[in-house]
């Protein structure tokens, strides 16, 4: 990764000599030479034709040679664990690798990744490794001169090729060279904690082995480092990079920023920015897993210093690239020049889709996340990098790497869906409250801008059948969804198109439900909602995918028993938990045993609780549920690990006089907060002092409240309450600083 002044001249775009002597990849660096006179290499056996400019560089696992595909060269070995690689190269030619094959092989085959523009070859002996840009012809005529099969056509995705001519190699579907390319099936999640930190980092061009590793972690500053895990333009040699090697790492400490290089705007790579953006998305989202990074962590796209007229089409590439991360569940991130990608980005916050994190080109030399090109409100939760330094040798413990320097200010919490409230922050940064009136129907009280007044309801219903409180998800297009009951007991969902659009869409889900219903955004991108039946049965409604149609009720319990409105929260390896009050007090738990799975497990946690249950996802990965006891008092429930039992009830407060459904807020710092109406009608708050402590704050809020709590978390790590008050009216109370006072209750 390179800063914009330093690129442009390794780009030979201030100096036209620099790529020539540097060998980077710039257009004309990467534009395949006419072959032209040729030159025969012999390795183990096999005589390659290429072209005579080419060099010839040996390699060993002992050697430190780079094996770079941003240059034309033909690498004879095995590529070293400890390669002495520049760390700004980017960008992928025509090249070739010819190494020792791993096992034995009976027959040759071929098989091509077009996202990544490499194809592999099996032969007997040999693997092959090649890359291309704009002369795939030329990979094809060396790899024809050495008598190798070549993979099929195809319009897309991975293709196969069965063996040369007269061999008695399988076809594609026993395709040994394909069954290499393929990644691996998803490793082990790492937790979210793997990809947070603050503090000093590094990246390089190809993952350090293992010994460096912890050399580094024992003698320098740095506690984070920065993997191409894929895309089209990476240009170095991976050997290291496995989801054992990624493990290794992080037991030993070790912190990460995985980064996919693909299509570059500077070299005018992109021209269908939407579908290109997704298609990099959905595969930089396959390397991901195969490493242990799943859903919940982010991936940071390394989109390099572009031109100005190619604006557009980066943003809307990184838009599209941040929206189909979103549907699979993961957080997007952007590593751009601070002068071209990250400014474009700040300066168009509310035309695309931006991304969670920001990692800062930007090298004046300071360990720090400032930047003037960046609003300090925007991106200032814990969401911001910065490669404050680039092109450094540093040696340590007596192991020498050329790496960029960054300075981390990262905090990823578990990417959970939240249960759903009556009220929620738009992709705008507005807050949106959405209440059934005296009337019963649905009216939304929306903010004018982000902290400032609610305008005049918006009454969204005519029909005059909606009761209870709604529960209002916002996809990951922005698009607001709103599900409520209606007074013949079936779930009425109304929805935009578009965010910020009006809410023309509604349907009814059938069935008979008691209590309200409960919905979420899964990780997938769609909506799943839960409701108590009136035979006291837990059932859902859940999309085939993102906007589609509902599909229900389906029916996730046998026992009955159950009562009220359930909550139902997604861990952050995509698990859903479901909690609904059972008719003799005790709150029941149903989950998945695998994401997208059936609820095939149930338990009851003991107690005996009024109200409903309230459900969040902890900065630790854990479910905590906390629920009203039948005397007055506040309790929870906690798993000690992600997807462990739950402890027993632990009581929270003293006084008792508390009554209803309690609500839970997770501000950004991990530090939680806990409100609950009490007979008299104020609201009681609870927090902790610190991430995962004790409940020892405590506060009355007053005012005169009937129902309908939520609790939203600000970007600015405030807390927000709306709440129905006694006299109809819809109030706010707001913090004024983060974990201060409340301001006190006003009418919105």
């Amino acid at each position: 990764m390179l800063d914009v002044s330093a690129r442009a001249a390794r780009l030979g775009l201030i100096a036209g000599a620099a790529a020539a002597v540097l060998g980077l990849s710039s257009p004309a660096a990467l534009a395949a030479p006419t072959p032209g006179a040729l030159k025969t290499v012999t390795y183990l056996g096999y005589e390659f034709a290429v072209p005579a400019s080419w060099p010839v560089i040996d390699t060993t696992r002992a050697s430190t040679s780079c094996v770079r595909f941003d240059r034309h060269a033909i690498y004879l070995g095995d590529p070293g664990q400890n390669q002495d690689c520049p760390s700004g190269l980017i960008g992928t030619t025509e090249a070739i690798l010819v190494q020792p094959a791993p096992g034995p092989v009976s027959a040759a085959s071929a098989a091509e990744d077009q996202a990544s523009r490499r194809i592999t070859v099996l032969s007997p002996g040999i693997e092959v490794t090649a890359t291309y840009d704009t002369d795939p012809a030329l990979v094809d005529q060396i790899m024809a001169s050495a008598s190798l099969p070549l993979p099929a056509a195809s319009l897309g995705g991975t293709t196969a090729g069965s063996s040369v001519a007269g061999s008695t190699a399988p076809g594609p579907a026993a395709n040994t060279a394909e069954g290499m390319l393929a990644p691996a099936a998803a490793a082990a999640a790492l937790p979210a904690s793997a990809t947070s930190y603050t503090g000093q980092g590094f990246d390089a061009c190809t993952a350090p082995s293992s010994a460096f590793m912890s050399t580094w972690k024992s003698a320098s500053p740095y506690g984070a480092v920065g993997i191409y895990i894929g895309g089209a333009d990476r240009a170095c040699a991976q050997p290291n990079l496995t989801a054992s090697w990624v493990a290794q790492q992080a037991a030993a400490g070790w912190h990460f920023l995985p980064t996919y290089v693909g299509v570059q705007a500077e070299f005018s790579q992109i021209t269908s920015p939407a579908s290109q953006g997704v298609a990099a998305a959905q595969d930089a989202v396959t390397q991901a897993a195969a490493l242990g990074f799943g859903p919940g962590t982010p991936i940071y796209y390394d989109m390099e210093a572009y031109p100005s007229t190619q604006e557009s089409n980066a943003l809307s590439f990184l838009s599209a690239w941040t929206t189909q991360l979103h549907v699979d569940g993961y957080r997007s991130g952007v590593y751009s020049s601070s002068s071209s990608g990250i400014t474009d980005l700040a300066d168009n916050t509310l035309r695309y889709a931006m991304p969670d994190l920001i990692w800062d080109g930007l090298w004046n030399g300071g360990a720090n996340t400032a930047d003037p090109a960046i609003p300090s409100t925007d991106w200032a939760k814990h969401q911001r990098a910065h490669q404050y330094n680039g092109n450094v040798t540093a040696t340590y413990g007596g192991d020498t790497l050329n790496i960029d320097q960054d300075y981390l200010d990262i905090a990823v919490s578990p990417l959970p869906a939240d249960p759903a409230q009556r009220a929620l922050v738009t992709g705008s940064g507005t807050v949106s409250d959405f209440v059934i009136r005296g009337d019963h129907n649905l009216y939304a009280y929306d903010q004018a801008s982000p902290g400032g007044s609610f305008q005049s309801p918006q009454k969204l219903t005519t029909t005059g059948n909606l009761t209870g409180t709604p529960a209002a998800v916002l996809a990951a297009t922005g698009a607001i969804s709103v599900y409520a009951r209606t007074t013949s007991g079936s779930v009425k969902a109304i929805w935009q198109s578009a965010a910020g659009g009006s809410f023309s869409n509604s349907a009814n889900l059938p069935g008979g439900i008691t209590g309200s219903p409960a919905a979420i955004i899964t990780q997938k991108g769609t909506v799943a909602v839960y409701a108590t039946g009136t035979n006291g049965q837990l059932y859902t409604w859940v999309q085939a995918s993102p906007g589609g149609s509902f599909t229900g009720p389906t029916k996730l319990t046998s026992t009955g028993g159950l009562t009220g409105t359930p909550t139902a929260v997604q861990a952050s390896n995509g698990v859903i938990w479901v909690f609904d009050r059972t008719t003799t007090g005790a709150i029941r738990a149903k989950w998945q045993s695998v994401p997208g799975g059936s609820f095939s497990n149930s338990t009851n946690l003991a107690g005996s609780i009024t109200g409903g249950p309230a459900a969040i996802i902890t900065q630790k990965g854990t479910v905590a549920v906390y629920a009203t006891g039948t005397n007055g008092q506040l309790y929870t429930w906690v798993q000690a690990s992600a997807g462990g039992s739950f402890s027993s009830p632990t009581r929270l407060t003293v006084n008792g006089g508390l009554t209803g459904t309690p609500v839970a807020a997770l501000n950004g710092s991990g530090v939680m907060s806990l409100f609950d109406r009490t007979t008299t009608g104020t609201v009681r708050a609870r927090w902790q002092s610190v991430p995962g402590g004790s409940f020892s704050n405590s506060a009355d809020l007053g005012g005169s409240i009937a129902g309908g709590l939520a609790a939203l978390a600000a970007g600015d790590d405030t807390i927000s309450l709306y709440a129905t008050g006694t006299d109809g009216r819809q109030y706010a109370d707001l913090q004024a600083t983060p974990g201060g006072a409340y301001l006190g209750w006003t009418v919105i």
